[in-house]
Parts: C-alpha cells; structure tokens; sequence
C-alpha cells in the first residue's frame, strides 16, 4: 500500500535527525529544539491550524522516531517518546497532540499480525515521516471509549472495501497522510467493527473544517467523510480488531495515557518558565527591586513548583513501572494521566496567579496553556472512566492495587 503526503514538506528547510540506535532521545530532542522557535511563534501568534506546523513536524524526522529500528525507525520506548511529546508540549501543544496521537496509533498499528501491507505502510512511515492518526468518533454513535459502535461502513467489493461514513474529532486532519478508519463490516448476519488504513489522499476523503473550539485550536481535529473510499482487501489493521488480547490492549491504554499527560506536563512546564520570566521584572508597585522579591509573587512560585514536581513525579514514576513497553501495571496510565492533569492545571492556575490580570487576555501565552488544558481534560480516558478502572482493581477478586508493595513489585 503506497501513500503520498497530505502537506508540503518543501514548504519547511528543516534537517531530519538521523536515528543512531534504539531510542536516541537526544537527537530527537535536538530536533524538537530546532522546530520550536517557528512551532512557538505560529501558536503564539494565532493558534489557528497551521500547515507549516505539520510540515515542520515531518521535515524534522521525529514522525519516524516511533517506528521499530527493525522496520527503518528509531526503535523509540515509551519513555523517549514521552520525553519528545512533554518538550514539544511547551512550544505548542496542538503539535504536540497531533504527534502524540501519530505515537500512540503507530505503535499499535505495528503491534498487530504483520502482513506484506502492514510491512510497506511501517517502511514508508520510516522513510518519508508520514502522520496518522485514528478515526473512530461519530456524532451520533458515540465515543468508542464509551462503547460506541460506528455507523461508518465497508462493503466487501471486487474493486476492495467501500467505506462511507463521517468521522469526528480526527486530530491532525488536514496534515495526515494515513487514516485508521474504524467501520462495521457485514460477516453473514453477524456485524463486526475492522479498522481500515486509508491513505488521506484516497478519492472520497474530504475534510470538512468544524474544529471551532476556545483551546487546542491548532489540531485541526476536523470531520473526515469517507464517501465510496476504497482501500485493498488486505488494508485492515489486525491490531484493531476488538477481540485483540487484553494484554495488548492495557499496554496501548498505557502509551495512551502516559503520552496525554506528557502533554500535559509540557504546557505546564511552559507555564512555568513564562512566570518566572515574568518574576525576573521590575517591581511595579513604585519600589525598587524585582518582582520576585514580593511576598504575593513567592508564594504563587512556590505553589506553581510544588504542583509541576507532582505531576513530573507521577509522569516519571508511572513511565519507570509501565516499563519499556508500556505493559506493566494495567490501569496505571490512566490513573497517572488523570493526576497530572489535575496538577498541570494547579501549575497553570499559579502561573497565571503570580502573574495577575495580563494573563487574562487572549493574546498572553498563561491564556492559550489555560485554554489548552481545559480542553485536553476532555481527551479520553476521562476522569468518570478512570475512576470506574480503579474501583474494578481495587474490587477484583483477591483484592487488587496500583500501589507497589514494599518489595516494590505489584499485584
């Protein structure tokens, strides 16, 4: 299956990093510093969805990152993609959303049984940098994390499957190169949900531009229809299949979550640095010194340090259990993701408290990182879902936790 770009890369002159083994996190890095300025500065200047933005990501090589080395990528672990989501995070976190959920859907993409299709797709996505992403929310089935099932169809055909149908909230729309389709296939008279892979340039994608939101502008989260797409009969992805093992479906749940609150903690360690910049300026209240030397203005950098040291303290402890893979210890990434929101969002609050009134209005950088988190809060799993995980391990039979005992090992 060979698939073109859906943006520009020349529109960018950006050096990708070249991978030199098995998670080369400070190339990676490097290269999220070299986009950053202009990231920065585009989500500074309108948090609009920007082309440029996506381009930079592909031109950079950090879509490849997450590919197996085996396959042409960096073989990047959980915790190197964490490390490249969090630092993008601070420059713009719309890019970094769109890249997180590239990570996520990659790796279980590539997770599943591997086919000649499957193995060209993760060549290409080596090679070029190609985005994806997953296409599973509808308006009216619902979200899938809520048991929803889609009315997207595919109809076995001679020419292959036909699939027609609207999806939502698709992050990184109008810069994919790959969409995961999910869709009900009639098997004799039983309906079953597959998930296609669907090159964005197939004729019968079209993106409509419904993203209209206060935060997280940038991603682009549009509606796809799918009207008459055809993608080859070998085009679904077996790692999507509902009946997947529940081993694979904890350790995605994991990536999931972990790499949701490295967002998070990017926006919030943005925050930070915006404050104390703010901190280092003449006091104005007529007296001389710097603002840091003000009771009101100590007090908001110790609580906004505190809350960031408890959400990079659950991140890094969460990543360090789940493992390289993300498989050990079902249930912590969700648990972890909800409790670093919540103290992003009291690092976020303290930032714009120690900086007062200018944080308020649109054009202030603690205004976009508030916004952002308010509508990051709503990325599933959400909190009534993480709470329902909890009380099933904790209630399971023989008792359960997602504490670790004294030995440091974990039931």
């Amino acid at each position: 299956m060979s698939v073109t770009a859906g943006v520009d890369r020349r529109s960018v002159d950006t050096d990708p990093f070249t991978v030199g083994g098995l998670g080369d996190r400070s190339a990676a890095l490097r290269a999220v510093t070299r986009i950053a300025p202009a990231v920065s500065d585009r989500a500074r200047s309108t948090d609009i969805p920007h082309p440029e933005t996506f381009a930079d990501i592909k031109a950079s090589g950090l879509p490849a990152y997450i590919v197996p080395a085996e396959l042409g990528g960096g073989g990047a672990d959980l915790a190197d993609a964490s490390a490249v989501i969090r630092a993008l995070a601070a420059a713009d976190a719309s890019a970094a959303l769109v890249l997180t959920m590239h990570y996520i859907h990659a790796t279980r993409l590539l997770s599943g049984t591997t086919t000649p299709a499957l193995t060209g797709v993760a060549q290409q996505l080596a090679s070029d940098n190609l985005l994806l992403n997953f296409a599973a929310s509808e308006g009216r089935s619902g979200a899938p994390s809520r048991g929803g099932t889609p009315e997207t169809t595919a109809v076995r055909t001679a020419a292959g499957w036909e699939l027609h149908g609207r999806k939502r909230y698709v992050t990184g729309s109008i810069g994919l190169d790959l969409i995961l389709v999910t869709a009900r296939v009639q098997i004799a008279d039983e309906a079953a949900v597959h998930t296609f892979v669907v090159p964005a340039s197939s004729t019968g994608v079209r993106i409509e531009e419904t993203w209209d939101t206060f935060g997280l502008r940038g991603t682009a989260s549009h509606d796809v229809v799918l009207d008459g797409v055809v993608v080859p009969l070998d085009a679904a992805a077996t790692a999507y299949d509902p009946n997947t093992n529940v081993d694979r479906s904890d350790t995605f749940y994991n990536w999931w979550s972990l790499l949701l609150a490295s967002v998070h903690l990017g926006i919030a360690t943005a925050a930070r640095a915006t404050a104390l910049d703010f901190a280092s300026g003449s006091r104005n209240d007529g007296q001389p010194g710097a603002r840091y030397e003000q009771p009101r203005t100590r007090a908001h950098a110790a609580a906004l340090e505190l809350a960031l040291l408890q959400a990079e303290t659950l991140l890094h402890g969460g990543l360090a259990r789940v493992g390289r893979d993300g498989g050990g210890v079902p249930g912590l990434g969700p648990a972890v993701k909800a409790l670093v929101h919540r103290h992003a969002t009291e690092a976020v609050d303290a930032a714009a408290r120690l900086v007062g009134g200018a944080s308020v209005w649109n054009s202030s950088d603690l205004s976009r990182y508030h916004r952002d988190l308010r509508v990051a809060m709503f990325n599933p799993p959400n909190d009534d879902v993480v709470a329902d995980r909890v009380a099933d391990i904790v209630f399971q039979v023989g008792g359960g936790t997602l504490l670790a005992d004294s030995e440091g090992s974990h039931r």
